[in-house]
């Protein structure tokens, strides 16, 4: 009885390194590809398009139009128009989006490198963990029964 539950441990730690390891190798894969292509990673925008600058800047202006037509306005007070220099807010626009590109872009490329390496921790611990015990139930399996 004895023998059965050592080796019915040694099997289940065997089997559950394979499994973490399995699942370690999608997270490193996971994490190679967002390192690959950091804007585009899971979890870099923050509710806004950073892979164009087109994009963000109609986004933006929709935005800030739905800002200024939001809340109630009093009826004493006319909507005033402001001409607005598109040059500088296209510059404006374009300093903004390229600070919150680069913020995206270190974000994601710190959560990649540390998916990585801890990913890659676990599998080699992983392996040594299997490894020993794979080892030990041979040595059990190879030695004489004493029955």
């Amino acid at each position: 009885m004895n023998n059965r539950i050592s080796q019915m441990y040694g099997y289940a730690v065997c089997l559950i390194t394979v499994i973490v390891m399995l699942i370690a190798i999608k997270q490193v894969v996971d994490a190679a590809i967002d390192l690959s292509d950091p804007i585009r990673a899971e979890g870099t925008r923050m509710g806004r398009t950073l892979t164009n600058f087109e994009v963000y800047k109609v986004e933006m202006k929709n935005q800030a139009g739905g800002r200024a037509q939001a809340g109630p306005m009093p009826a004493s007070v006319a909507p005033v128009k402001v001409a607005v220099d598109t040059a500088a807010s296209d510059s404006a626009l374009r300093r903004l989006y390229d600070a919150e590109r680069e913020t995206a872009t270190g974000n994601a490329r710190f959560r990649a490198t540390r998916s990585l390496v801890g990913n890659l921790l676990l599998i080699v611990l992983a392996a040594v963990l299997f490894g020993i015990h794979w080892r030990w139930l041979k040595r059990r399996d190879a030695m004489p029964s004493s029955a």
